[in-house]
């Protein structure tokens, strides 16, 4: 905390002075003589309350505390979790932001003799252009490709032969559809060696990456986690690959939570907790206190093989996509791991459907299959249910379809649907 501390009580003053969200939120503290000690007491913010705010005071909210003369440029949320919410960014907030994922890039691996392609969305999303600009701020030859027209991507790739790829894990699934289909070509074909990815989860589990390096011939690496609306990409995995170095430390001030009590815990091996982050130096829309709602462990923050002194951490999942199914709290990353575990037979790719229509509340489980899905025997469907049973504490009802039923997207994959 003492490295913070400065940066920390000046930020604070700072959004009280400036912000209407915080001068409401803070009206009953006294601001000039409020001490670090006092911090952990400070009310969390919540994503609820920006998008509310900016409905209010569109576009940006009352958050606002810099001129408007004073912004480099807008971005917005995703929007996968709800609203999307409008990001303003001076030129300062941007140089930071570029800090923080050069160093996510670099520490996995990217440096100046490669040439990646990025194919995430530029049409505002932050892990468009941002992205490329840490991209670009590792010495890296960048092509800027986006998302759309997959069989193009392929051709560029076999033309300019990038060496890496930045995307989602989900889209390696419709780019093999259409390696298969219309080049009759496995996907070690294009030649690349490094993999980048961000936006989803899936690369934590060790079936999910051994599977994609065997295909693609590639190294796979988890090298892009962050929040949008704090800091766009402040996580990733070192070439050791024992979990996530936090890349914030100077620009954002971490603490976890327990989610029950909402109290403050320590940041120490094993420890497991929602991650909450206050910005320290932003000038545009600061942010003190801001539920992730992300659920991390701790796994270790003791220094890295690679050198690297921040602590490294693994996401369990989203305490917001928790489904509460018959009153018991089931996450959904529970269900993924369990189905990663088995792709002898699976391939990975799966919806949750979530009915709560009375007087029924069940949650299926419909999951594509490497082999016809009417042969899968009996026993196998009795122990997935018992590993489910196992692992969320419900039994679902499993169906299980056609390898490539589920539409391929070159975004981020659906994957609950509640009716």
């Amino acid at each position: 905390m003492k490295f913070h501390e400065k940066a920390l009580l000046t930020q604070i003053k700072y959004a009280y002075e400036r912000s209407g969200l915080y001068k409401n939120k803070y009206r009953t503290i006294d601001i000039e003589n409020f001490s670090i000690e006092e911090f952990s007491e400070l009310p969390f913010t919540d994503k609820r309350e920006i998008v509310e705010d900016q409905t209010t005071y569109p576009p940006y909210g009352s958050n606002l505390c810099a001129a408007l003369t004073q912004l480099s440029r807008i971005h917005k949320t995703s929007g996968t979790t709800g609203k999307a919410i409008i990001i303003a960014l001076t030129a300062t907030d941007v140089k930071n932001v570029v800090k923080a994922g050069s160093s996510c890039f670099s520490a996995s691996g990217l440096t100046a003799k490669d040439t990646v392609v990025h194919c995430l969305n530029y049409c505002m999303w932050a892990g468009g252009y941002t992205d490329h600009q840490s991209l670009e701020a590792t010495g890296a030859t960048v092509i800027p490709f986006g998302v759309g027209n997959s069989e193009e991507l392929i051709n560029m790739i076999l033309t300019l032969k990038p060496n890496a790829i930045h995307c989602t894990p989900s889209y390696l699934s419709r780019l093999e559809q259409i390696l298969k289909e219309k080049f009759n070509k496995e996907p070690k074909y294009l030649g690349l060696t490094l993999g980048l990815f961000g936006g989803e989860g899936g690369l934590q589990n060790k079936n999910i990456r051994t599977s994609l390096e065997a295909k693609w011939g590639f190294l796979a690496m988890n090298a892009n986690y962050g929040v949008s609306e704090v800091l766009s990409t402040y996580g990733a995995e070192c070439i050791e690959r024992d979990g996530l170095h936090f890349f914030g430390d100077d620009i954002v001030f971490p603490e976890l939570i327990d989610t029950v009590t909402e109290k403050s815990v320590p940041i120490v091996t094993g420890q497991v907790g929602e991650l909450v982050l206050s910005t320290l130096h932003k000038d545009a829309q600061p942010l003190l206190r801001y539920r992730t709602h992300d659920l991390i462990r701790i796994i270790s923050n003791e220094p890295c093989k690679c050198g690297r002194i921040s602590f490294r951490f693994e996401i369990i999942g989203r305490s917001d996509d928790m489904l509460v199914i018959k009153g018991l709290n089931v996450f959904p990353k529970s269900i993924e791991n369990v189905i990663n575990s088995h792709l002898d037979v699976l391939n990975g790719e799966y919806q949750i459907i979530v009915s709560k229509e009375e007087p029924k509340e069940y949650i299926k489980i419909v999951m594509e299959a490497k082999v016809k899905a009417e042969v899968i025997s009996q026993a196998f469907i009795q122990m997935l249910c018992k590993e489910f049973k196992a692992h969320t504490t419900i039994l679902p009802i499993v169906n299980f379809v056609d390898k490539n039923t589920f539409e391929r997207v070159e975004g981020k994959t659906k994957r609950i649907i509640k009716v």
